[in-house]
């Protein structure tokens, strides 16, 4: 349950990916690094990060896919986005942001 979008899901591909171990190392890194001892609100991880945009992602491709028809946006396009919204900090070492 997101404190912002509420209940969404997260479907097929992306739900194997979250049960990895690399994924799941994300918990464990703060979406704002050291910002969380002056700000203590902003106690988000980059996992809960991940998640929402993963789900943005979807809705964004989704929204584009049924107004720009003539795009030719399939629904392996729309997996693909959203894969990519989720897997987007796996890359990022330590303070990197």
């Amino acid at each position: 349950n997101d404190p912002v979008h509420g209940h969404f899901r997260i479907r097929g591909e992306c739900v194997k990916v979250i049960d990895t171990p690399e994924f799941q190392r994300l918990r464990d890194i703060k979406q704002l690094g050291t910002s969380y001892y002056v700000f203590p609100g902003a106690g988000h991880n980059r996992f809960e990060h991940s998640l929402g945009v993963c789900h943005m992602a979807e809705e964004m491709v989704i929204r584009i896919q049924r107004g720009q028809r003539e795009l030719g946006v399939d629904r392996t396009d729309v997996k693909r986005i959203a894969l990519a919204g989720l897997c987007h900090d796996l890359g990022h070492a330590p303070f990197s942001h």
